[in-house]
């Protein structure tokens, strides 16, 4: 079996996620709890915060340590790093499997060609995202600027802290729904605590867990189950 390692922190919420996610649905389908190890190096949010997300070296020093401490492959609890992942993916020493890619792989597996994307106005307005599920064929639609700025509020002074309100998931499905009418086939959910929040049985909106999907990939990967990618 092969370590898991995981650059988290980014929230903490989402970093919680994760690890209950493999190890959880690792006991769904195992008999016995030898689940598999999870090295986890927590960021310093408010760094990112403020630099916006772009800092590759640090990213790149982060997952060197992973490495030297035993981890065989890097996923980042968050989708706004993933900013950095063309820039460096190529010189670190283990493998970092993007969440772009992974959803990619899951929308068209689901046989759709445009999605709708909802995150961090980081996310949502710096393009590397579009870039990442273009790759894959897939074109991305995006709220308005003035959706963008509301949802991010929402992500950076509830859902990071673990808050959820009924006012922002009505908000969120809004979006959702608004995504749709402008011809989104399905709607990423491309911040880690976005599904603390919604999730596919709150709408008929096809919906992308980036979060569950991601962490599905690595315990496919530490087990060495041949999944979907």
């Amino acid at each position: 079996m092969k370590t898991i390692g995981m650059l988290g922190g980014l929230s903490p919420e989402s970093t919680i996620a994760y690890y209950s996610y493999i190890t959880h649905k690792y006991y769904e389908t195992h008999a016995d709890y030898a689940y598999p190890e999870i090295i986890i190096y927590s960021l310093n949010f408010d760094e990112f915060i403020k630099v916006g997300y772009e800092a590759p070296t640090k990213v790149k020093q982060s997952i060197e340590r992973l490495s030297r401490a035993g981890a065989d492959f890097v996923i980042a609890a968050c989708n706004s790093l993933h900013i950095v992942f063309d820039e460096i993916a190529d010189d670190i020493p283990i493998p970092w499997i993007s969440i772009m890619d992974v959803t990619a792989a899951h929308i068209r597996h689901a046989g759709l060609k445009v999605v709708g994307l909802l995150g961090t106005i980081f996310t949502m307005s710096r393009g590397f995202y579009h870039k990442g599920l273009a790759r894959h064929g897939i074109d991305t639609i995006t709220p308005s600027v003035e959706v963008q700025e509301r949802l991010n509020e929402i992500i950076y002074t509830e859902l990071v802290k673990g808050e959820t309100r009924a006012e922002s998931r009505q908000f969120v499905l809004t979006c959702i729904d608004q995504l749709s009418q402008k011809g989104a086939q399905g709607v990423v959910l491309g911040c880690t605590e976005l599904p603390l929040l919604v999730g596919q049985t709150d709408t008929g909106v096809r919906v992308f867990d980036t979060t569950a999907l991601h962490a599905q990939r690595a315990l496919d990967l530490a087990t060495e189950t041949g999944l979907v990618a």
